[in-house]
């Protein structure tokens, strides 16, 4: 039983690439509240430096335990994302068609869109919209595909298992991170999370993921484009790239992140072809999160490219803290979107009535964790 005399904690856990972030939260009243927060760099394990006698999934549970050591968990079921890029997700178009018809044809289309043996994928659907047939065109349902090897599946668990706690719930980061930025919001939105190595577009519809791409480039490039243009360090790179001054607007002395420019081809594509099928639908702003999203400048830069209202996302909204925590959760910004939205996920799940959760609970992540 989740709530009673006993106050419950909801422990969020990111995976991302350089950093393995934790969050967890309790209910105070009918509010999210937050208790603790956290991280661990794997800059380390990305150089490829390992103990002897140890494999990269061996330190990367030695990591987390050192982390949950110093953080102090209070609870022990983990709600836990994968990286986007490990797994797929595509929105399919089929006929209309019953449940039990359905349930026949996903395994069919997940072949064109899946390149391993379906034997080896934990794979979820969900119908997400529909289109009602016209004098041209015949009644048509939207089905989100999501789709991770087992494998992949199977490692995450490990690490939770090896830290001694047990993982109650799993999908891919895409769902926490629309989850924290986007909750309740109505309306057509890309989310642009720009993480270290990877930046992960998101179009969200009605608080619903409609369409997913991942460009492999991320915040690194950003830091690189510093280091080759103004020649200096990657160290004091990182430093002027969370500055006040401005690379991206102000003349003379702007500068051309190409990476940048990637991301923004990248989402002007996904905007029209989800327009081209649904032209009624006009979209409410771009939202920016990941540890870049706060690169001076970049969301005025993006609001030129796009002609569309641009802002940072704001990940806390949802979320009380205390007084004291009021510098950090301003300092720390998107950085924690993803582990957010992870311990949101079990408040969602285990809240009374009185609390509001998000719109849209991403009833897949838990059938990708059933099918595990």
């Amino acid at each position: 039983m989740f709530f009673g005399l006993q106050k419950s904690y909801f422990l969020g856990i990111d995976f991302g690439t350089s950093l393995i972030k934790v969050v967890e939260l309790t209910l105070d009243g009918d509010e999210p509240k937050l208790h603790n927060y956290g991280q661990v760099d794997l800059l380390r394990l990305e150089k490829g430096a390992v103990s002897d006698g140890n494999t990269y999934d061996d330190e990367v549970v030695l990591y987390l335990k050192a982390l949950l050591e110093r953080f102090h968990a209070k609870g022990d079921a983990a709600y836990v994302a994968m990286p986007a890029f490990i797994g797929l997700i595509s929105l399919m178009e089929l006929p209309e068609m019953n449940e039990d018809e359905l349930k026949e044809a996903i395994p069919f289309e997940a072949h064109k869109y899946i390149p391993s043996s379906l034997d080896d994928v934990a794979l979820s659907w969900e119908v997400v919209g529909r289109r009602e047939a016209t004098e041209t065109s015949a009644a048509k349902m939207e089905v989100l595909l999501v789709a991770a090897l087992k494998k992949e599946v199977a490692r995450y668990r490990g690490y939770i298992e090896g830290a001694k706690l047990k993982m109650t719930f799993l999908e891919l980061e895409t769902f926490s991170l629309v989850r924290s930025v986007v909750g309740n919001d109505p309306g057509l939105f890309l989310v642009i999370d720009i993480g270290s190595r990877t930046t992960n577009l998101v179009l969200v519809d009605e608080g619903v993921v409609k369409m997913s791409r991942n460009i492999d480039a991320g915040g690194k490039n950003i830091t690189r484009t510093l280091t080759e243009s103004l020649h200096v360090t990657v160290e004091r790179a990182e430093a002027l790239k969370k500055s006040d001054r401005d690379y991206l607007n102000v003349l003379p002395g702007a500068l051309t992140f190409s990476t940048l420019d990637i991301i923004a081809d990248e989402a002007t594509r996904m905007l029209a072809a989800y327009k081209t099928k649904h032209s009624d639908k006009a979209c409410n702003g771009i939202l920016l999160s990941g540890g870049s999203a706060s690169l001076t400048g970049l969301v005025q830069y993006y609001s030129k490219v796009f002609k569309l209202p641009v802002s940072i996302g704001d990940p806390w909204r949802r979320v009380k803290h205390e007084a004291a925590a009021a510098l950090d959760i301003k300092r720390l910004g998107t950085s924690f979107s993803i582990a957010l939205g992870l311990a949101l996920a079990g408040i969602d799940s285990g809240a009374p009535k009185k609390y509001q959760p998000a719109k849209k609970t991403f009833s897949l992540s838990a059938l990708l964790h059933k099918k595990i």
